[in-house]
């Protein structure tokens, strides 16, 4: 059996695979900027990529911060999409 996947690109980076997965398609990240991305379904390689340029977005728009569990900031993560902020 063969699994049809395409690579999902954004202007950045190559953010990972989508996957056929029954009717759908399945994310598998390739890069750890979309690890929130990783394992979800898509209706549509369309969908799939949007949502990787929104998330590439979202690390733009607050300067690649990002917060850990207890509340502390961290601004290096944004910079592995090729961001700098």
């Amino acid at each position: 059996m063969s699994a049809t996947a395409f690579v999902i690109e954004t202007a950045n980076t190559t953010a990972g695979i989508a996957v056929a997965d029954g009717d759908g398609y399945r994310f598998f990240a390739s890069h750890p900027c979309y690890g929130t991305l990783e394992g979800r379904r898509f209706a549509s390689i369309a969908a799939a990529e949007r949502a990787a340029r929104q998330r590439e977005a979202s690390l733009a728009g607050n300067g690649g911060r990002r917060q850990d569990s207890r509340g502390q900031v961290f601004r290096s993560f944004g910079a592995c999409c090729g961001m700098v902020a």
